[in-house]
């Protein structure tokens, strides 16, 4: 009866401990990121991109982390054990985001967005899709904004439009936000004994007298419809255009009066064909681009750092495609660093942070405020684009 007794009580200490080892690693936070970006196929460079941006946040700051990446262009991987997975990043498509969303959704794993320029991906999971790229609308919002703070506010602006729809949206909030502009917060009120801060100035609208001009890439090509548009001579030119659109304007833009006259757009424009295409006809392009603008780092030493350790480790340079993984990562890495469990990590996500090369104010619906930066297009930073 005895040795039977200390039998029962060897099996149950051994049960005991295999449950609270089992418990134990269970409380341990997971120590793996998941990259999802294209290795193949006609994104493959830019996903060659992003993976090298992440891998130098890892080397860079993720010491005891791991970094899994899977190929967004190749069927999804069944070896994948996505409860294992801290965080999760990337996607250039929605299409395979909303494949794996709902394996996010149900285990309650949080997922970064650097690429996706619309606000719906992120929306559809509170507190679990926090978007980093700046939406369209948000890019056409601070193009609009740049114009208003200029010196000399333009007297006539032209805007080629194509017919997507991240183009419109672009369009529309441009014009919206030229028309009626954000005001700035107020400042809180003044601690007891201490004078109350200069409230900002307001943003006035642009002058009800200015023309906008809008037309398509179609009618801009028109034959001596160039030069008709011309006699209006614009003080700006904003370009929402696709890629194919934009390739076939520019030789008919270098041709007319208009070769000298500033060109803006958002990050629709911002690839290396177009920059180049558009330096070598020495037209002047300027494009809002997402993070803190890596051409123009010499006030920003955590860009620097970034530049430099970039060049050493991969012998060329960064583009905003890599530095938006390189921030998505350390953001992933700092708010697993901050505390023991989900709702910690959530809570650093949740809320401006400054641990990269721009500030992200994340919002548990997804939203915020992603940075966006003016960049002039010229042969030497042509390299920054992807």
């Amino acid at each position: 009866m005895a040795y039977f007794l200390k039998k029962i009580s060897l099996i149950a200490f051994c049960l005991a401990l295999m449950l609270a080892v089992s418990t134990a690693q269970a409380q341990q936070p997971a120590r793996t990121f998941l990259l999802t970006v294209p290795l193949s196929g006609p994104l493959e460079r830019m996903g060659h991109q992003a993976k090298a941006g992440a891998e130098l946040a890892l080397k860079t700051w993720g010491g005891g982390f791991n970094l899994e990446i899977a190929d967004e262009a190749a069927a999804p991987r069944e070896d994948l054990d996505f409860s294992s997975v801290a965080i999760a990043l990337g996607y250039f498509t929605e299409s395979r985001f909303q494949l794996d969303a709902p394996k996010f959704l149900y285990l309650r794993k949080p997922v970064l967005l650097p690429y996706l320029t619309t606000a719906e991906p992120a929306s559809r999971g509170p507190a679990t899709f926090f978007r980093l790229m700046p939406t369209y609308a948000e890019q056409g919002e601070y193009l609009a904004l740049e114009l208003l703070n200029l010196n000399r506010r333009p007297r006539r602006i032209l805007i080629i439009e194509g017919r997507a729809g991240g183009q419109a949206e672009l369009v529309a909030a441009l014009t919206q936000t030229l028309a009626d502009p954000p005001q700035p917060t107020p400042p809180p009120p003044p601690e007891k004994d201490k004078r109350a801060p200069k409230a900002p100035a307001p943003v006035k609208p642009l002058d009800s007298k200015a023309l906008i001009l809008t037309v398509d890439p179609d009618q801009a090509m028109k034959p001596g419809e160039i030069q008709e548009l011309a006699k209006e001579n614009p003080d700006i030119i904003i370009l929402a255009l696709g890629l194919d659109d934009a390739l076939r304007l520019a030789p008919v833009l270098a041709e007319s009066k208009w070769a000298k006259t500033p060109l803006w757009s958002g990050t629709i424009l911002g690839f290396r064909e177009i920059g180049s295409a558009y330096t070598a006809l020495n037209l002047n392009l300027s494009l809002c681009l997402p993070v803190t603008n890596l051409a123009k780092s010499a006030g920003n030493k955590e860009v620097q750092r970034f530049k430099d350790k970039y060049a050493a480790s991969w012998h060329t340079q960064p583009t905003w495609i890599s530095a938006l993984a390189y921030d998505g990562l350390t953001l992933a890495i700092r708010a697993v660093s901050s505390g023991e469990s989900p709702s910690e990590t959530l809570a650093y996500l949740i809320g401006e942070n400054r641990y990269a090369l721009g500030t992200y104010d994340l919002v548990p619906g997804g939203g915020g405020r992603p940075p966006l930066d003016m960049m002039q297009v010229k042969s030497e930073t042509v390299g920054f684009l992807p």
